[in-house]
């Protein structure tokens, strides 16, 4: 029942009362009725209309009541609040608006919360930017970045945390507004305690019908990643320096000390011709020893020259047929009649530096030809394809090597056996495993001592050009 029915009913009832008192009256004036008779009858009539009226009255009030009481719940931030009035009159139509306006706020509230977490969570520096680029709200990794409290930030100018003699400031701020973002561009802060900062930045300009709304910057301190860059540069300077050392060690070793070998090679060849018929057993015996020392330091420079120049000295990269290529080295290495080196199965074409991939192939099968000391010597050389990786290798049935030789032998001048018993500079395996890890690959050694050894190398697929069978 509507307030407006009420009313008009309880205004009904004060109108019956009077028409009653009226209608009475002549009544009684009629029928010779006593005024104490009258008396009672009014009074009947009056209860009834008084209860009637107190009772429409009374559910209005309680309803206006509640309303109230809800309202002012409502008004302290309790948005679960829900009023109670079941009435379908124009009290309980506005208690369902209320409570379908308290649910709005409450997912308001929520999204709102939510999205609070997220810029709270966010690891990088996050501000918001009015059309006039003051702050309105930051995050607390830019509070902790710039070392600022979060009220003091709130309404300060945004290029006051921007350096001075920064072109960020002036350039890529307007181009900023002008684009609309800007992407990744770095910059430098200035810290409440007058520290440089530098950040990389992001931004958006936030926009309505054509309206600047704002601005949503994202920064992320740099500071560390500048402090690497700069150690890198350091680094590289301090490696160009030590390869111009390389490579002045390399002409020194090139010319100042083969030169006298080959002065002191001349004259034992001299003296051993030319003085044969004066030189008893023995002195051709040092003779000879000497002008193998001299072979032997000749053999060691160049093996220093040819270590040094891997990574140092580039070739252009060609697509090689490992198949001709090791077909080349074997011819070149020309072994014995009793040692048999074969291809398993056809190898790749790969792109790399010819000499290099080749000073890989010679080495190995020059190592296992030398060592090989079984009558009849087999040496075996395969591919396989492992993931993203060629793998090759060479494996022999030669006098194999100690485990605790593995990691020894890839050294630079380590040998196995001393030189007089096996002529040797102790550098191939360290140029062979050089060459693989500058190519990204890796290189070691699979053995057993009487049964031979297969040594492995592998170079990534992103590297070759497949031809051959998997």
């Amino acid at each position: 029942m509507s307030i407006n029915v009420r009313l008009q009913i309880v205004l009904f009832l004060i109108s019956s009362i009077l028409l009653s008192i009226t209608g009475s009256l002549v009544w009684c004036y009629l029928n010779e009725i006593q005024p104490g008779q009258f008396v009672q009858i009014l009074a009947v009539i009056s209860l009834v209309v008084i209860f009637l009226s107190h009772g429409l009255l009374r559910s209005t009030r309680m309803s206006i009541y509640k309303l109230k009481e809800g309202t002012e719940i409502i008004g302290n931030g309790n948005l679960e609040y829900k009023i109670n009035i079941k009435s379908k009159d124009e009290l309980g139509q506005l208690a369902l608006s209320f409570n379908k306006m308290t649910e709005n706020l409450q997912k308001i509230t929520i999204s709102r919360n939510y999205s609070d977490s997220i810029i709270r969570s966010i690891i990088g520096g996050l501000i918001v930017l009015s059309p006039e680029r003051y702050i309105k709200n930051v995050n607390a990794a830019i509070c902790e970045m710039l070392g600022y409290m979060e009220e003091e930030l709130i309404g300060m100018s945004f290029d006051k945390i921007l350096a001075k003699d920064s072109n960020f400031k002036f350039v890529e701020m307007n181009g900023l507004i002008d684009r609309g973002f800007i992407k990744n561009t770095e910059g430098t802060f200035l810290s409440k305690d007058g520290k440089y900062i530098p950040v990389l930045f992001s931004g958006s300009v936030m926009r309505d019908c054509d309206t600047n709304r704002g601005i949503v910057c994202v920064a992320l301190d740099i500071t560390e990643r500048k402090q690497r860059e700069a150690k890198q540069v350091q680094l590289l300077n301090e490696l160009e320096s030590v390869n111009q050392e390389l490579k002045d060690f390399a002409y020194i070793v090139s010319h100042d000390l083969r030169a006298p070998l080959r002065a002191i090679s001349s004259l034992a060849n001299w003296i051993s011709t030319d003085y044969a018929d004066k030189i008893d057993e023995e002195g051709r015996k040092q003779i000879h020893l000497l002008i193998g020392r001299v072979h032997r330091m000749n053999a060691l420079i160049e093996g220093i020259l040819q270590y040094s120049r891997v990574g140092r000295i580039k070739e252009e990269k060609i697509e090689v047929d490992l198949s001709n290529l090791v077909k080349s080295v074997i011819d070149l290495i020309n072994p014995p009649k009793n040692i048999e080196i074969y291809v398993e199965n056809k190898l790749p074409t790969i792109l790399c530096e010819i000499t290099r991939v080749e000073q890989v192939f010679q080495n190995l099968l020059n190592n296992a030809v030398k060592y090989m000391n079984k009558p009849e010597g087999k040496i075996k050389i395969s591919c396989r394809k492992e993931g993203e990786y060629w793998e090759f290798s060479v494996a022999d049935n030669g006098p194999g090597i100690e485990e605790k030789y593995f990691e020894k032998i890839f050294q630079i001048f380590q040998t196995l056996k001393p030189r007089d018993e096996v002529e040797s500079t102790g550098i191939g395996l360290s140029i062979v495993k050089k060459i693989v890890e500058m190519y990204g690959g890796k290189v070691w050694v699979e053995s057993k001592v009487g049964c031979g050894s297969t040594f492995f190398f592998t170079l990534p697929d992103g590297k070759t050009i497949d031809n051959a069978g998997t």
